[in-house]
């Protein structure tokens, strides 16, 4: 004679009588009795662009944590199978990719809310190869978790107009450089041949506008009464993103034609390895482009 159980208050259960894994956004009402379990907070960005070379961050909200550990795994596809790999566990971090770590904040810090932490995954010098999806995961049973979409896109430098201009001696010379998907603060220098561009000059006027709607940074040249010695290549640069350049030829009274290309850029001697540097002057750009990103984005 078999005697009938009562199961009480089990009312999130499959048939094997175990609890049925509840979606992280808000309380799981089956395990009220064992106290305030952990769930998302669900008001924050769970899709982020983030600009190649920038540091990007995905903030994963966890409520009433208690004494739960929060994870951070990313998901990659290895021979079209997805394998979780993971990057950290609660402070640790378990990748030898130096670029990832995590930070704790507790959200009172900015907030009255006292029962929110904010676990944040920081990547620096994000690269498109990081694009991606990220799984911010609590330790609870059974695990409740959240997915992020990480798309990491790369800032362009554009020269407006010809690569190739012809100005007459005494006029102004005018230059646009457009940098697409570019960030808020940065900064565009302006080169000639290898030197930058004193914007204190009388002669010389650079202005810089951002438009945020459209994530545009647009950097104008003027230089006013052209002299020959100011043929050669102009080149605008920014931490985050390739330049670009375009060629001057100061004329008085000749053809064009038989102008002679003259001296090469700074961009053209970046993306050219066959051009002749010394190895000195090679190493002194690069470390000067390496130093000059590293100060911007720490």
């Amino acid at each position: 004679m078999f005697r009938l159980r009562k199961i009480s208050h089990r009312t999130s259960t499959n048939g094997s009588g175990d609890l049925i894994p509840v979606k992280g956004r808000g309380p799981n009402p089956a395990q009220e009795h064992e106290g305030p379990q952990p769930y998302f907070d669900v008001d924050f960005q769970r899709n982020v662009t983030a600009i190649s070379t920038q540091t990007a961050f995905l903030h994963c909200r966890v409520k009433d944590l208690g004494g739960k550990a929060v994870s951070w795994i990313r998901q990659r596809e290895l021979n079209g199978i997805i394998r979780p790999v993971i990057l950290t566990t609660g402070l640790f971090t378990y990748t030898s990719d130096q670029r990832f770590s995590v930070l704790q904040r507790a959200v009172s810090e900015y907030s009255t809310d006292e029962s929110t932490t904010d676990w944040v995954l920081q990547i620096k010098f994000v690269q498109p190869r990081d694009s991606g999806i990220y799984e911010c995961q609590v330790s609870t049973e059974p695990r409740i978790s959240e997915n992020f979409y990480l798309n990491v896109v790369e800032s362009r430098a554009k020269m407006i107009g010809s690569s190739d201009m012809y100005v007459k001696q005494g006029s102004t010379l005018s230059l646009t450089c457009l940098v697409t998907q570019a960030v808020e603060h940065a900064t565009i220098f302006w080169y000639h041949d290898l030197s930058v561009i004193d914007d204190s000059q009388v002669i010389v006027r650079i202005d810089q506008h951002f438009d945020s709607s459209i994530s545009t940074l647009t950097s104008r040249l003027r230089i006013s009464n052209l002299q020959p010695n100011h043929s050669g290549n102009y080149t605008c640069l920014t931490t985050a993103a390739d330049p670009a350049s375009t060629m001057v030829h100061v004329i008085n009274g000749e053809h064009p034609a038989a102008m002679q290309h003259g001296n090469t850029g700074i961009s053209l001697l970046l993306q050219d390895s066959s051009c002749w540097i010394p190895i000195d002057s090679r190493i002194l750009i690069e470390l000067f482009l390496l130093i000059l990103s590293y100060n911007y984005y720490r």
